[in-house]
């Protein structure tokens, strides 16, 4: 009886481990806490902001000459256009019901960073959800300061 009690915690613990492994590939942290903090900022900002047309608070980690590419490939080129094209986009498309950005993997190359993910928009369509998703990669910036900005971003298919 023992033994088959402890095989079970083993087996418990081991999916537990993978569990766990695979939750630390899904978001590891970069090894920097201010660009950690930074990425979990804008992403976390984003999410609210795109479910409350708060354009302003997405293009707020932005740097002045940051650009956008969309997934059409159309450029958007500074923070100011930037916010300006969200806010297009908000009155043309209306307000996300969910959002969800999952960041997978952060790469720190000097004063620059990597981050590359999916995410996800839900929005109402005649009445139904209808929900869109891409991948994305950004280019995060250290600025002179020491704190992180995106220089540049863009969504893929």
């Amino acid at each position: 009886m023992k033994r088959k009690s402890r095989r079970a915690v083993l087996r418990v613990a081991a999916a537990t481990q993978l569990l766990l492994a695979a939750a630390d590939a899904v978001a590891v942290p970069s090894g920097d806490p201010k660009l950690d903090r930074a990425i979990r900022k804008a992403n976390s900002d984003y999410v609210e902001a795109m479910k409350t047309g708060d354009a302003a608070a997405i293009a707020a980690p932005y740097t002045d000459d940051a650009v956008f590419v969309g997934i059409d490939g159309a450029c958007t080129r500074g923070r100011a256009e930037i916010e300006k094209m969200y806010r297009a986009r908000f009155e043309r498309s209306g307000l996300a019901k969910s959002t969800r950005i999952n960041s997978r993997r952060v790469v720190v190359d000097g004063n620059l960073a990597y981050e590359s993910g999916s995410g996800e928009i839900g929005r109402l369509r005649e009445g139904k959800l209808s929900t869109d998703s891409a991948r994305f990669l950004t280019v995060w910036q250290r600025q002179g300061d020491g704190e992180w900005k995106i220089l540049r971003n863009v969504v893929l298919p």
